[in-house]
């Protein structure tokens, strides 16, 4: 059996290491630790509970726990602990397409951190976010590259694979390839399968950019099989319409029509319409059109 630890698509999971990071205290060796204030275990608990929620999909929940936790920390004057908070809030308004509300939050969060501190690789990774996902790429770029300068440790692998995809997205394809394989390395070192198969994914859109079919397929297809081992529904339908594009675009329609059925199927069940919509599209094309015959 793989021993591939289970490493969910879940950038809180980074952000919950810097709400314990910041408190020296809660470390696990050496001398007896400080008790830690009753106000900043309030504020930790709550950030927990907001992670707890988000995971389980609870975003109204995790939006106002991580509120409270704001809240406390506010009132003690503990910046670091407002921004991971600020972080959170952002992340979840943006995963809910709320840009403006995310874009509020992350602002108020860049000046509570210097650029030499523990958690500005944090927000300044989720300003890239935020700024691709208003499709800003010069911002995200620049963003993206702080992150990937100020990041040290297991989180470098995600915010190269930020960075990578800008880079994609502009037409840099020879810049993002070294960022994508440096984020692939990463992430692998770090054992986060979910961020790898985010770079195999990126990998492969870097190979199928560039004319190389068979090595995009191959890329996808390895993506795949680590998106389908930790469970990710959204991530395996995106796989599968990639493959399904990959097929299309080497002029084998049968087997693109295979592999956006099986992606349509996933986003179905996963509650996905959007996602099930795009693939029942493409299939629909293929059958009016066909693929193009590979040159």
């Amino acid at each position: 059996m793989n021993d591939r630890p289970r490493v969910h698509r879940r950038a809180a999971a980074a952000v919950l290491l810097c709400v314990f990071a910041w408190l020296a205290a809660a470390g696990c060796s050496g001398p007896a630790p400080i008790p830690v204030p009753a106000a900043k275990e309030s504020a930790m608990a709550w950030n927990r509970r907001g992670l707890a929620a988000e995971k389980r999909g609870d975003r109204d929940g995790a939006l106002s726990a991580f509120r409270e936790a704001l809240k406390i920390h506010r009132s003690i004057e503990d910046d670091s602990g407002a921004a991971v908070s600020l972080v959170n809030l952002a992340r979840v308004h943006r995963l809910g397409k709320e840009l403006v509300p995310a874009r509020e939050r992350i602002d108020e969060a860049l000046p509570l951190v210097s650029p030499g501190d523990a958690l500005f690789p944090e927000v300044a990774f989720e300003k890239g976010k935020i700024a691709l996902a208003a499709g800003d790429l010069p911002a995200a770029e620049a963003w993206s590259g702080k992150a990937v300068a100020a990041g040290k440790g297991a989180p470098s692998g995600r915010m190269l694979n930020l960075l990578g995809r800008v880079l994609l997205l502009e037409g840099k394809g020879g810049e993002a390839r070294p960022r994508a394989a440096a984020a692939l390395e990463a992430n692998r070192m770090a054992k986060d399968s979910a961020e790898e198969a985010n770079s195999l994914r990126l990998l492969g859109d870097l190979a199928a950019a560039g004319g190389d079919r068979p090595e995009a397929e191959k890329l996808y297809l390895q993506a795949l099989a680590v998106d389908k081992e930790i469970a990710e529904s959204a991530k395996i339908a995106a796989d599968l319409r990639a493959l399904g594009a990959a097929a299309a675009a080497r002029g084998d329609a049968e087997r693109a029509i295979a592999f956006y059925g099986r992606a349509a199927e996933v986003s179905r069940n996963g509650d996905d319409p959007e996602g099930a919509a795009a693939a029942l599209s493409e299939i629909s094309r293929l059958r009016r059109e066909g693929a193009p015959r590979e040159r």
